[in-house]
């Protein structure tokens, strides 16, 4: 949790839009594919500034299970000082593939040539 703070302090002092803070996906270096992980900084920027739209341009998909990990996370450290007024979401069998389908679908469809997912692709807009 201490990380996770740490980061998101990191992010919101050296915007990512503005600053290269952590190195380049090396999928999309040596590829030109988007992962599913592309634009996620960025996103977590905009979403701690308010800005949901602007992060779902980024990363969609992490704008989307972001509430989810962060409910996890205080979940998790609540249960770590041994309190336990949030239960953790279950990480059984279905609810791990249906996240590894996530992104394996978020993946494809951002990399489709097709002009209409290309809002998909978390490219700075001019």
């Amino acid at each position: 949790m201490a990380l996770l703070t740490g980061l998101s302090a990191l992010v919101l002092v050296r915007s990512p839009l503005e600053n290269t803070i952590f190195p380049p996906c090396p999928l999309h270096a040596a590829t030109g594919l988007w992962c599913p992980g592309c634009g996620a900084t960025r996103a977590s920027y905009l979403l701690l500034r308010g800005d949901v739209l602007g992060a779902l341009h980024f990363n969609a998909l992490w704008v989307l299970l972001a509430p989810l990990a962060l409910y996890q996370a205080v979940a998790f450290a609540g249960e770590a000082f041994g309190v336990r007024w949030l239960r953790r979401i279950p990480l059984s069998r279905p609810v791990i593939i249906a996240i590894f389908v996530s992104m394996a679908g978020f993946f494809a469809v951002r990399n489709l040539p097709i002009e209409a997912f290309e809002v998909l692709n978390p490219v700075t807009s001019s």
